[in-house]
């Protein structure tokens, strides 16, 4: 049976520059952040800094399951359209919902104080995974995640209320929801959205979290 050509090599390329250049980006935002935290130790930092090494996990599977592919059509290894779909959908949910739920409670943990919070949010995430895997359905995951990630936006306009000042932890919050936004787009139905306009947002996309990674070197220094 020929193999399946699902994108060609120029699509490819892109694919895997995008996703390495994110993954590699969030990895040193959580390295930049190591020293300030182990001064401090303050709960918000920890988290703040799993929330890079989560979402970098998320794009990492996304990278090995675009290798899997490319391994497939070069070699003409017949693997199943079913693997393709689901082995993303379920570690990129899975990450991306724990990366999500760091950043929220790097936010809310004074209020909150959950005790074993990444036992809670492995719980979580499972969950969403889970129900993403057997409804076979990405657009179940995503309205998910867009749910936790609009709670995390009223939690930091609530902390912008209170403090009557833009912090820069607040502005590192709205860029990561727009990088999450801008991600969305980038990793839309690739029937419908054009691969010029794809490669507009994935530009974008780096664009943003390069800002974000620009903005915690300087609040490190």
């Amino acid at each position: 049976m020929p193999p399946y050509h699902l994108i060609d090599p120029t699509r490819m390329l892109v694919e895997l520059s995008y996703t390495l250049i994110v993954v590699f980006i969030c990895f040193s935002i959580y390295y930049k952040t190591r020293e300030i935290y182990g001064l401090t130790k303050y709960e918000g930092i920890k988290y703040f800094r799993i929330t890079f090494i989560f979402f970098g996990l998320a794009f990492l599977f996304r990278f090995i399951s675009i290798f899997v592919m490319l391994m497939g059509m070069t070699f003409d290894i017949e693997i199943s359209r079913y693997l393709f779909r689901i082995f993303p959908l379920v570690f990129n949910g899975y990450f991306s919902t724990m990366a999500i739920l760091s950043l929220t409670y790097s936010m809310v943990w004074k209020e909150l104080q959950i005790k074993h919070m990444l036992i809670v949010s492995n719980v979580i995430a499972i969950i969403i995974s889970g129900i993403a895997f057997f409804s076979r359905s990405s657009y179940l995951l995503i309205e998910a995640q867009a749910v936790l990630l609009i709670f995390t936006v009223i939690m930091a306009l609530f902390a912008y209320s209170r403090s009557k000042k833009i912090s820069q932890i607040f502005i590192l919050y709205v860029l990561f929801f727009l990088f999450w936004i801008v991600n969305l787009l980038a990793l839309g139905p690739r029937r419908f959205i054009p691969f010029e306009i794809q490669t507009a947002f994935q530009i974008i996309s780096i664009a943003v979290i390069g800002i974000i990674y620009v903005k915690v070197t300087r609040w490190t220094k």
